[in-house]
């Protein structure tokens, strides 16, 4: 009996036998962690001026406000997003695009008043937007949003660099 016990482990000793051979002949691969390793490194994107971060915090703030708008339930949270974007808004007139910079004189004078001259014509329409909501006229709202963002369309062709890609 001993013997055919040791004869039921033949195979699985034969076996782990063979399997180590079989190994040492594929190639080893390192761990995941060393394949992983970055092979060069990223160029460093250009650090975002402070008008650029403002207009992020409008974008960001205006996407979530879109999502919402149209429900009265959410005029309080929609008003709290307003009032986000007219800060925002209000911190960007004081800033001057990163375009003025190519220009002089009094092309470079007529260019800033006009881009604050828009930036109160979008501050204007932000609070009507908060006059629409706080009266719980959301199909106002929703216009009113519109008109807002047609707005920042028209003043990005004419206030803002163009990105070289």
């Amino acid at each position: 009996m001993k013997m055919r016990f040791l004869l039921s482990f033949l195979p699985w000793v034969a076996l782990a036998g063979v399997v180590p051979s079989l190994q040492a002949d594929e190639p080893q691969l390192p761990p995941p962690a060393a394949q992983a390793a970055p092979t060069a490194p990223q160029p460093k994107k250009e650090d975002k001026t402070d008008l650029e971060k403002q207009m992020d915090v409008i974008g960001h703030t205006a996407r979530a406000l879109k999502k919402q708008i149209n429900d009265a339930t959410q005029n309080d949270a929609s008003l709290q997003l307003v009032a986000k974007i007219r800060d925002a808004a209000t911190a960007s007139l004081k800033l001057v695009p990163v375009k003025a910079a190519d220009l002089s004189g009094p092309d470079k004078d007529k260019f800033i008043a006009d881009y604050q001259a828009g930036m109160r014509q979008f501050i204007d329409a932000v609070d009507t937007l908060a006059g629409a909501l706080t009266a719980g006229d959301n199909a106002a709202a929703v216009k009113d949003f519109q008109r807002l963002f047609a707005l920042e369309r028209q003043d990005h062709k004419q206030f803002r660099k163009p990105e070289n890609h």
